[in-house]
Parts: structure tokens; sequence; C-alpha cells
């Protein structure tokens, strides 16, 4: 019975999450000039990718089933980064609430 109640927590937690995760301090790491590729490992697959005439705007979004979220976007053009959001100091790895967007 424990076992079956632990893996129904689990599957609720996991049920209530969407997007891609990640933190503040990794969307920091991404830097202008850097390709998709590197772009995708240190963030992973995008949540969204939106074109707007020759750039692509690559969205982060993660939000969790207990009403936080957390939203980063890149714009990118042939194939490289540049614009990356500027995050605030107080955005660190623990805090997911705010949205914080690179402009167009």
């Amino acid at each position: 019975m424990k076992t079956i109640l632990v893996s129904l927590a689990a599957v609720l937690l996991l049920c209530g999450c969407a997007g891609t995760y990640f933190t503040f301090d990794k969307a920091r790491e991404v830097k202008a000039g850097m390709t998709e590729d590197e772009l995708q490992k240190i963030m992973g697959r995008p949540y969204m990718v939106s074109s707007v005439g020759s750039r692509e705007i690559w969205v982060y979004t993660f939000a969790t089933g207990f009403g936080s979220a957390r939203s980063v976007s890149y714009v990118l053009t042939d194939g490289k980064v540049i614009e990356t959001p500027k995050i605030p100091a107080s955005f660190d790895a623990h805090t997911s609430s705010g949205i914080t967007t690179a402009a167009p």
C-alpha cells in the first residue's frame, strides 16, 4: 500500500509540470554568438519557437502545478544567438516566480 501511495504522489508531481525545466543560473550561461546546439546543450529543447522575419525566438517556459512559473527567450539569426534576456540577480536557481524575456 505504501508503494502505491508513493508512486501516486510521484505521478501527481510530474503531471503538475509543463514546459522545459531550467534554472535562471543555467539561462545566464547562454551568450550571444552561441550556436543552436550550444543553446540546446545548456537549456534543453525549447518550449516554443516563433519566427519573425529572419529571426527565430526560442522560448523556454517552466510551470508547476503549484502556481509558479518562469520563462526566458533567446533571439537567433542564422543559427546563432543574437539576443539574450536580462535576468535580475535576485532570480536564482531557487526562484521560480517572475517572467523575464528578451526585447523583440
